[in-house]
């Protein structure tokens, strides 16, 4: 029986004939971690990585009477968990062996949480390859090419090579070494006690985190371990910079019963701007249904790690309300919602 082919968001084939791993899209069916997927309820897992390799790990007969037969495996975006799925649905006698370092690496690209080193040296592999001039793929495509074209360069690459990759996770280290380091750096400093300020409040999930320093993202999630509510102070000139981020768990179809939810933002929106005495300034808040759900104070904008990393946030406006003020107004929209 031959392999499957990969294609990025095929349009001219049948779709009875693909499957979408990772990603979903209306109209074909999905292995998939995805909000929409049509995964069998028997193989959800938190990982669309995981609920590929399950589906590998059952006999061909047990996997025909789940999901059917399919001759291409698709995607319509590029990241780690997505490449991985793709590689253990076209190859899974390769990716079966690799099972808990794909695992790893997968939750590491996925969620920005600590698996270690080795799993954090293959996200940023993926995560290099379609760009970085010393990537793999440096050289076999032209500058003007487009993300589609190099997206699927890279899945291709990937189908080939990832076991590779697994097997020897810093081979192509000069990609992204020094950005390993600084990420692995940070959380040292996290395990050794020197981390920014965490603040827990279990009964609403939220962390509440007071940054005087730079931190990566996945060093920070590090920090507020497994609380998904993420509230980042910014203590500074004339006032504090205020931003909360629902983490992307709570925005994934995690599989379990006990998977974070997310409390609606606009009451807190609201709430804080009725309380926030100043005029250079407005609370304001993203929808829900984007991955890292969003609300701050001043301008939207800046990503997760932007305001992670970037302490200074000199075209930031600082809001007038006290850190204990908009920390008690979180708490109680946060207690409303979840009643």
């Amino acid at each position: 029986m031959s392999r499957p082919s990969f294609r990025l968001r095929p349009t001219d084939v049948d779709p009875a004939t693909v499957l979408y791993v990772d990603g979903v899209e209306p109209g074909y069916r999905s292995l998939s971690h995805w909000p929409g997927n049509t995964t069998p309820t028997s193989l959800k897992r938190e990982t669309s990585t995981e609920i590929v390799l399950a589906w590998a790990a059952l006999p061909p007969d047990e996997r025909d009477r789940l999901v059917g037969p399919f001759q291409v495996v698709s995607n319509n975006h590029f990241d780690t968990d997505g490449a991985l799925s793709v590689f253990a649905a076209i190859r899974p006698e390769e990716a079966l062996p690799h099972r808990e370092s794909a695992l790893k690496a997968a939750a590491t690209g996925d969620f920005a949480v600590w698996r270690g080193p080795e799993a954090l040296a293959v996200d940023l592999t993926v995560a290099h390859l379609p760009r970085h001039p010393s990537s793999p793929l440096a050289g076999a495509l032209p500058d003007q090419a487009d993300d589609d074209a190099r997206w699927e360069a890279s899945y291709l690459w990937l189908i080939e090579n990832l076991g590779t990759v697994l097997s020897d996770p810093f081979r192509y280290d000069a990609a992204w070494g020094d950005r390993h380091a600084q990420i692995t750096a940070d959380v040292a400093t996290v395990d050794a006690g020197r981390g920014p300020r965490v603040e827990r409040f279990v009964n609403e999930d939220l962390a509440v985190v007071e940054l005087d320093a730079p931190i990566t993202a996945l060093a920070l999630h590090h920090a507020v371990r497994s609380l998904y509510r993420v509230l980042v102070v910014h203590p500074g000139r004339g006032g504090s910079r205020y931003r909360l981020f629902l983490r992307d768990e709570s925005w994934f179809d995690l599989g379990r019963p006990d998977a974070p939810r997310r409390p609606a933002l606009e009451p807190l929106r609201a709430r804080l701007a009725d309380m926030e005495p100043a005029l250079h300034g407005a609370w304001w808040t993203t929808a829900l249904a984007v991955p890292v759900a969003q609300l701050g104070f001043g301008q939207p904008g800046a990503g997760p790690g932007a305001f992670f990393e970037d302490v200074d946030l000199a075209d930031e406006p600082a809001s007038a309300l006290p850190r204990d003020d908009v920390v008690a107004a979180v708490r109680a929209s946060f207690a409303e919602d979840d009643a």
